[in-house]
């Protein structure tokens, strides 16, 4: 077989191995057909296009079933897989911040403190900042099976959602998906995998948020209000400590708030440019003695968010029997 018809094939057999691989390889092979490994080398970059510009044209044309673009040896990077996710940016005006609900183990009146403080305070919009449904059910962790259903947790959470929309009927409402709700995908990945991707087993379908106009936030997605200050739910720092709100601008670097650790706090840095940086951590509106952890340090709380442009004011508001504190 001559030397051309061997280059040939090998470059058509092998069109990822590397230009110098593959002369190595032709001549262990056919020590006999070449002169060596130069003179292989040179005769696949010729089929490849990458002998210079002056061959390229004649190249693609004579060998178009091998030519490829130029890159580094002939390779050009590989496209990402990466799916980029946009920030979900707030509406002007006031928001009631509401984390860490986990209907149906909330507290009524905690809750009923938060929704009518925002009815006075003239609320224009609704954030769900994570964990508004517990998904007891489909949790990792041991369950009681007895204790309560799937069908009974979604049902009052729909429930909830509707009141929402009836005690505030002009306002936007945002649905943050929190660790609690990022259960019911989990389970679905684990247990059911053919549901996935089926529009009747998403959360937006599940809770109807068409039928009560809420806007869905995925579970790692961040919010944005204005440039300056992030909203998250906190699982995506994994924020955790003595002091959450210390470590969540730690983790963050930026003015934020999460809920995520049921624990109302508050902290601020000065940069060495004279900037102030703040952070909050959001209180919670459920049941504060859970069978899993009795005893904690958890208070019941929510947050207020005035937003003019990119200027913000907050609130970090706690509830202690009953009342604002």
């Amino acid at each position: 077989m001559q030397a051309p018809t061997i280059v040939d094939k090998a470059v058509a057999q092998f069109p990822d191995l590397p230009t110098l691989t593959l002369a190595k390889k032709l001549f262990k092979e056919h020590p006999k057909a070449f002169l060596n490994v130069e003179s292989i080398r040179n005769m696949i970059k010729y089929r490849r296009g990458n002998s210079g510009e002056s061959h390229r044209k004649n190249a693609k044309t004579k060998h178009s079933k091998t030519f490829r673009e130029n890159g580094k040896a002939g390779f050009t990077i590989p496209k990402s897989d990466t799916r980029p996710v946009k920030d979900y940016k707030l509406d002007q005006g006031n928001w009631l911040l509401l984390s860490d609900i986990h209907i149906p183990y909330h507290n009524e009146e905690a809750l009923e403190v938060a929704l009518q403080y925002g009815e006075d305070n003239n609320a224009d919009h609704i954030l769900l900042n994570g964990d508004t449904c517990d998904f007891y059910n489909v949790s990792s962790y041991n369950k009681d099976p007895e204790e309560r259903n799937l069908s009974n947790e979604l049902q009052k959470t729909r429930q909830f959602l509707a009141h929402v929309r009836e005690r505030f009927p002009k306002a936007k409402i945002v649905f943050k998906i929190g660790n609690h709700e990022d259960r019911w995908e989990k389970y679905l990945i684990n247990k059911a995998p053919e549901l996935l991707g089926i529009s009747q087993f998403k959360m937006n379908e599940i809770l109807n948020f068409d039928k009560w106009d809420v806007d869905l936030v995925t579970s790692m997605q961040k919010i944005k209000a204005g440039k300056h200050l992030t909203i998250l739910h906190g699982h995506e720092t994994r924020n955790s400590g003595v002091y959450p709100a210390r470590t969540l601008l730690t983790r963050t670097k930026v003015c934020s708030i999460a809920g995520h650790n049921h624990r109302t706090s508050t902290y601020g840095e000065k940069t060495a440019d004279n900037k102030y940086l703040y952070s909050w951590t959001l209180g919670c509106l459920c049941d504060m003695t859970p069978d899993y952890m009795p005893i904690n340090q958890w208070n019941h709380g929510f947050g207020w968010l005035e937003l003019k442009g990119n200027d913000f004011t907050v609130k970090n508001l706690r509830i202690i029997n009953g009342e604002i504190k």
